[in-house]
């Protein structure tokens, strides 16, 4: 509730008689009273009609509830002269501007702004003799600004996207490395197709290499270090091997001596040093307790001239009494717990040398291939051909198929009526590892289909067996990669390897004999 009745109240209290109602002299002061009406109206005081002739007597009074009335605006007159023309009450002409339609859409505002921009292509057609500033060092080059039109379609090679699935099942399955193996195996097989084709047993001679002799540079007709001494320039003017002074420029002999840069002679290469000794397991055994114990006398005689530390007692609770004696006795439970700690540090120490020599995963990965499969830059690739009776069991199929491909061999394994023929490619550590599996650890009398379906023996059948036809090395592998193929008749089989430029392996398998047939 408020204390002042109304806004007049209000603006006599806020401006006294003494402050600004009236000075001294009894004239108002008109400017206390606008302030104490401004005051008054901020502080939502109303106004008393009753006092509404006291506050309009003062001018210049600001009251926000008082609104001034205002004239009329006259309503705007058209004028037009004899030309249809819009002119003022004057007589003058009136310019009036056309609104323009600006558009406020984001797309036509930047397709404006992209059509006000221009792009000032190079002048690629500089006439050195009409411009006197232009430097052909810095000239426009066409080839490097104008890419020219390809008016011709890019079509996919065969085969792109199978390699390119190739490669990311490899990666998923194998890593990195492996891909990056398989893609490299994949280059040299395209290129050895691309070759003639030759006979693998033979063994290639390379080219002979012929190098071509450096031609001798011409001789000059004046050597250049006779060349600023001569006025002529030439060898003229000297007759029987003698020279006037006053065809020499005299200024250029001076009492200084030029060395010419010196050049080193055309020479084989240096020989390669020579290999070390190659030690047997004993005589390395022998080298390395021998360093061992050197190093040892040079640190201990190094902690005793003062140079390093002497390491700190090995201190256990075993030995607790032995190594500190008297002193244990003093403070058992301290020492032991010193001891504790300095033994948890040591073994903390030790574990964590275990852990910064341990190998990383794809370190583990790379030993691993290592250790199983060959350098696969090796130019050798190896080839074993078995011939078994059998192969129609689904087991052994199984095994013959899964252990070629983990092995990384190449190959086929072709099923006919009468035999079966397995023919695998790769290096010497896979090869080996693919011949115990098919020489030693599957049995094949007892994954003999016929077994399995007929409980009654042939007994004119031979027994189930693998032989090892031949193994051997050749130039380039045959097949991409390891495929099992059934074939109903021996021609069909043999057609397998004739697409493969193999068929001699078919006729070295039918042809083979045992020897230790009964």
């Amino acid at each position: 509730m408020s204390i002042f009745p109304n806004a007049a109240a209000a603006t006599s209290t806020l401006a006294s008689p003494a402050a600004s109602g009236t000075s001294a002299a009894g004239v108002p002061n008109y400017e206390a009273v606008r302030r104490a009406q401004e005051l008054a109206a901020r502080m939502g005081f109303r106004q008393d009609p009753q006092f509404a002739p006291l506050i309009n007597m003062f001018p210049g009074q600001m009251v926000p509830d008082v609104t001034i009335p205002q004239k009329p605006t006259k309503a705007p007159v058209l004028r037009l002269d004899a030309q249809g023309r819009e002119i003022d009450e004057h007589g003058n002409v009136v310019n009036v501007t056309k609104p323009s339609n600006l558009s406020t859409l984001k797309v036509n505002i930047n397709k404006q702004k992209k059509d006000a921009f221009e792009i000032l292509k190079p002048v690629l057609d500089v006439d050195p003799d009409s411009n006197p500033h232009f430097d052909p060092r810095m000239g426009v080059n066409k080839t490097k600004l104008l890419r020219p039109k390809r008016n011709n379609f890019l079509f996919v090679e065969e085969g792109k996207w199978s390699k390119d699935a190739e490669t990311i099942k490899l990666k998923s399955q194998f890593g990195e490395a492996q891909a990056k193996e398989q893609k490299a195996k994949q280059a040299q097989l395209a290129k050895a197709k691309a070759a003639p084709d030759i006979n693998p047993n033979l063994i290639e001679i390379t080219e002979r290499v012929v190098i071509k002799e450096k031609l001798k540079d011409p001789i000059p007709e004046i050597e250049w270090w006779d060349l600023p001494l001569l006025q002529s320039g030439n060898y003229g003017d000297i007759a029987d091997g003698s020279i006037d002074e006053d065809k020499l420029k005299m200024e250029k002999i001076t009492f200084y001596v030029e060395h010419p840069r010196p050049i080193e002679p055309p020479a084989e290469p240096a020989p390669p040093p020579p290999q070390p000794l190659k030690l047997t397991k004993q005589e390395q055994k022998k080298l390395r307790t021998q360093r061992r114990i050197a190093k040892e006398k040079d640190r201990q005689e190094m902690i005793r001239q003062g140079v390093i530390e002497p390491p700190k007692p090995k201190v256990k609770i075993s030995n607790l009494m032995k190594v500190l004696g008297a002193e244990a006795t003093q403070d058992p439970t301290r020492l032991e717990k010193e001891i504790r700690s300095a033994a948890a540090e040591r073994e903390q120490a030790h574990i964590d040398r275990n852990i910064a020599r341990k190998l990383t995963p794809a370190e583990l990965r790379e030993k691993k291939e290592r250790k199983l499969f060959d350098d696969p830059n090796t130019v050798e690739t190896l080839v074993s051909l078995y011939r078994i009776n059998d192969l129609s069991h689904p087991k052994a199929r199984f095994r013959v198929d899964v252990n070629a491909q983990e092995n990384r061999l190449t190959g086929c394994a072709v099923i006919s009526d009468g035999m079966s023929i397995v023919v695998v490619e790769g290096g010497s550590k896979s090869i080996k590892r693919y011949g115990k599996l098919m020489l030693r650890r599957i049995n094949w009398s007892d994954v003999s289909k016929e077994n399995e379906e007929n409980d009654e023996s042939d007994d004119d059948k031979p027994v189930n067996k693998c032989v090892l036809v031949w193994q051997g090395s050749v130039a380039k592998p045959s097949f991409n990669r390891f495929s099992v193929h059934d074939c109903i008749t021996e021609a069909a089989a043999r057609k397998v390897f004739v697409d493969a430029g193999v068929p001699h392996y078919w006729d070295q398998a039918v042809n083979y004999v045992d020897d230790g047939a009964v």
